[in-house]
């Protein structure tokens, strides 16, 4: 649990950090995480920006791992993959 806040809160400083284009809004790590368990992830083991792009490591309510990448600025989803 100490680690998942680590990584929290160093992504949160790296989203601070980002340029933002003129009136766009960066999601927040809240909003990556209601989205990823609207899309079935059940349990999530680590969420940290990278490069503009949310990056979310977690598991369905049956066990195998998903991972999950999202734009930071746009908020698409730009990778979803499950590994049965």
């Amino acid at each position: 649990m100490r680690r998942f806040l680590w990584i929290v809160l160093f992504a949160l400083s790296a989203a601070a950090a980002l340029p933002a284009a003129a009136g766009a809004q960066h999601l927040t790590v809240d909003d990556v995480r209601n989205m990823a368990l609207a899309r079935g992830v059940a349990t999530i083991k680590e969420i940290e920006l990278d490069h503009g792009i949310w990056e979310v490591q977690g598991r369905d309510a049956g066990g195998p791992k998903i991972e999950m990448k999202v734009d930071a600025l746009s908020g698409e989803i730009v990778k979803m993959r499950r590994n049965d």
